[in-house]
């Protein structure tokens, strides 16, 4: 079953932190510059996990991993002006 996950992350060196960008938005949709939002299922959650683990540095970057159970997601607010996901690529607001 699919699930949102909200990934948040602060990556110090500029060419990891473009690598992460790219693999995370294989998986989903950006929301803000270091935050994205994905829809996997368990088995894809572990892979998104694994990639994130072999691009980061762990002695100086850090990503949040956020999974939202269905109530929650469910009950996710989005205020103010949501642009389209053809829209610079952002996209504000759950599926």
């Amino acid at each position: 079953m699919a699930m949102i996950v909200v990934v948040a992350y602060d990556v110090a060196s500029d060419s990891r932190r473009a690598r992460l960008a790219a693999a995370l938005a294989a998986w989903g949709y950006r929301l803000e510059e270091s935050v994205f939002q994905l829809r996997l299922d368990s088995s894809e959650l572990d892979e998104v996990r694994e990639t994130v683990r072999e691009v980061i540095d762990a002695d100086d970057d850090v990503v949040h991993v956020f999974p939202m159970c269905a109530t929650c997601a469910g009950r996710a607010e989005v205020l103010g002006t949501a642009p389209a996901p053809e829209d610079g690529s952002l996209y504000r607001g759950l599926w």
